[in-house]
C-alpha cells in the first residue's frame, strides 16, 4: 500500500516538474515557486491583492524563514512575476499579468 503511495506521488512529482519546465518556473528557486504558488492561491486566481500576512501564513510559505520569505517576494516583484497591489496599502500584492520569466 505504501509503495503505492509513493510511486503516485513520484508520477505527481515528475508531472509537476514537466509543468514547470514548460512554464520556465525552473528559473525560480523552490522558496521562490512557494510564494508564487502561495500569492496564486491566496489571490484565488483573480486579480484582487493578497496581503503579505495571508501569503506568509499559506502551508506553502509558512516554513520559509522570514528573511528568506522576503527576499523570495522581492525577487518575485523584480522578475516582473508579482506586483504591489495598486491604490492599496503597503504589504499587499497581486499576480502580474504580463509576468514572464
Amino acid at each position: 500500500m505504501i509503495r503505492l503511495n509513493i510511486k503516485s506521488v513520484a508520477q505527481l512529482r515528475s508531472l509537476l516538474f514537466e509543468m514547470e519546465s514548460s512554464l520556465g518556473l525552473v528559473e525560480l528557486s523552490p522558496n521562490e515557486r512557494d510564494v508564487l504558488y502561495a500569492i496564486n492561491e491566496v489571490c484565488n486566481g483573480s486579480q484582487r491583492a493578497a496581503r503579505s500576512e495571508a501569503i506568509r501564513n499559506h502551508p506553502l510559505a509558512a516554513a520559509i524563514p522570514q528573511a528568506t520569505y522576503h527576499r523570495a517576494l522581492k525577487s518575485l516583484v523584480q522578475r516582473g512575476l508579482v506586483a504591489h497591489a495598486p491604490d492599496t496599502r503597503a504589504g499587499q500584492y497581486v499576480l502580474s499579468a504580463n509576468g514572464r520569466l
